[in-house]
């Protein structure tokens, strides 16, 4: 995942909270460190103070270690306070109260008998800590210092004028080994404790994230998803099982799966009873309306596991299962219409060739007559039975609608011979859909053939009206307002069905390829009826931002 200021999730945590936190345990650690130094000081201090003595500390020069205990108290007090407060920077005062440490505690060390006094141990632990804070360059240094501090005090002697002596040396190089040795340990020990702190980071960044992926894509399905415990209660619900189970507002606490559907959890409580051979699932119809088909996963193997429910609308079901019935049945009638197209086409050849010959009686012509009509009407059927194969062949783009809506009115009255009042435009200002232009021709084309062909005679007054505009959802729309007959209430439910006509010489394939053409572009085709008279039908787009096809036409 790339390094930025902020998650590209609402609520995960970003790197650069990440680098915070890591940032507040390394201040953390370094006032812990401060605290050990404070209390040794601390009690150096006391030590210094209350005139008691105790072999080895201050035997060499007890004025010097009394002097230096109350410094040391002074600056790594002074340098607890600075921590809390986190000024000055942490490699600054890492690195300020690391050199004081050592410079104090080789002068206590001095004033207290050199190396047998056993303090020399305590620098082992300062370099030890600062090597857990600092980068390597500053870890070599510090053990480098206290090194060359432990050589100066075991020359010491020989520095300020006295005899030069080999004794010390041996335990002095030991010492310097050892502070170097601890150094590279701890070091190193950092060093791998940072890794995984940051890796543990990042995969923590990771999961936050991932979490909320997951709640994004649960409330965003068009199933119902419920989360509850072996007893019921409901720990978690997604959007469309809100919808479904007919509940206005978020749920608070975690109500019982009883509250919320009787039915619901009564046959969950069946589920959790029966063994997994003679599980079986029952419709279930809610207070808002939905009928619902629930499936039950167990979580995890324990008995007292949780329950994952999924509602399924039938309603949406039933919808699919009709579009892929539909959808082999375009597919069977495009290809033995394609078949009959050439028979076809030779049959009214030949009856254009009959109609052209000399001698015919009025019987004859009568049957060729007739001979043309069919053949035409049949070759319209053919015609359309092979628009339902564009039906998967659609361009969308980003169309502007009331532009669109403006031009489509003109060339419709210009190509058909009408008035251009016979059909009024209506739209609230920019609208911008996503639509292959001509299947959108094609489509409100045939609804405004419909409604003229149902339509009283034109008298000045519009017979159609386009009106766009968007619904609750934010969804465009484009309503074909008619003002004519109307369509009786007995057969709504069937408009939309193939072959079904209430005209003679009707196909009744006009509506549903309409209607298909719209599903093939994410959009969706419904009638309303009028208000007493006429009727509406209405096309709801997909939003412009949802368009995958290019842009703009």
């Amino acid at each position: 995942m790339a390094a930025t200021d902020s998650s590209i999730f609402g609520n995960g945590m970003s790197i650069a909270e990440s680098e915070s936190v890591v940032d507040s345990e390394n201040w953390k650690l370094l006032r812990y460190f401060n605290g050990y130094r404070a209390f040794i000081a601390c009690a150096a201090a006391v030590y210094a103070l209350s005139g008691i003595h105790i072999s080895p500390f201050g035997d060499t020069d007890r004025a010097l270690f009394s002097g230096t205990a109350l410094v040391y108290a002074a600056l790594m007090v002074a340098g607890l306070v600075s921590s809390w407060r986190r000024w000055p920077s942490f490699e600054t005062q890492t690195g300020i109260l690391s050199f004081l440490d050592v410079i104090l505690l080789t002068i206590l060390l001095h004033a207290s008998g050199g190396l047998s006094s056993g303090l020399g141990l305590l620098l082992v632990v300062s370099v030890g800590g600062s090597s857990l804070l600092l980068g390597t360059r500053l870890t070599i240094f510090f053990a480098a210092l206290a090194t060359v501090a432990i050589g100066v005090e075991v020359n010491w002697a020989f520095l300020t004028g006295g005899f030069w002596s080999t004794d010390g040396y041996t335990q002095g190089g030991l010492l310097g080994f050892g502070l170097f040795a601890t150094a590279a340990l701890s070091h190193a020990l950092a060093e791998r404790l940072r890794a995984t702190e940051a890796l543990a980071q990042r995969r923590g960044v990771d999961l936050a994230n991932l979490s909320q992926i997951n709640d994004l894509i649960i409330q965003r399905m068009q199933s119902g998803v419920l989360v509850c415990d072996s007893g019921g209660q409901v720990h978690m619900l997604n959007k469309s099982a809100r919808d479904f189970l007919g509940l206005r507002e978020p749920l608070s606490g975690k109500p019982h799966l009883a509250d919320i559907s009787a039915s619901l959890a009564t046959q969950m409580a069946d589920w959790l009873a029966r063994s997994a051979a003679s599980r079986g699932r029952q419709l279930v119809t809610t207070r808002g309306g939905y009928t619902l088909l629930p499936r039950f996963l167990a979580i995890g193997d324990g008995k007292n596991s949780g329950v994952l429910v999924f509602l399924e609308d039938t309603a949406i079901l039933k919808q699919q299962a009709h579009q892929l019935k539909m959808s082999a049945l375009a597919r069977l009638t495009a290809s033995i219409a394609h078949e009959i197209r050439n028979p076809l086409g030779a049959i009214i050849h030949a009856g254009q060739l009959l109609s052209e010959s000399t001698g015919q009686t009025g019987e004859e012509k009568r049957l060729v007559r007739i001979i043309d009509d069919q053949s035409r009407r049949m070759n319209v059927i053919v015609e359309n039975v092979m628009q339902l194969s564009r039906r998967d062949h659609v361009n969308p783009v980003v169309l502007d609608l009331t532009a669109w809506t403006k031009d489509f009115a003109h060339q419709f009255a210009e190509t058909g011979g009408k008035p251009p009042e016979i059909i009024s435009v209506n739209t609230p200002g920019p609208i911008e859909v996503c639509m292959d232009p001509d299947q959108l021709a094609q489509v409100i084309g045939n609804l405004c053939q419909n409604a003229l062909r149902h339509s009283p005679p034109f008298t000045g007054q519009p017979l159609i009206a386009l009106k766009a505009g968007t619904d609750s959802d934010r969804r465009p729309f484009l309503d074909v307002i008619d003002w004519g007959s109307g369509i009786p209430p007995e057969i709504v439910d069937n408009i939309f069905d193939p072959f079904f006509t209430t005209t003679p010489r009707g196909t009744g394939l006009g509506l549903y390829i309409a209607r298909e053409l719209c599903e093939g572009n994410g959009a969706r085709l419904d009638y309303h009826p009028g208000d007493g008279i006429g009727s509406r039908f209405r096309v709801t787009f997909l939003r412009a931002e949802d368009c995958g096809g290019g842009t703009g036409a």
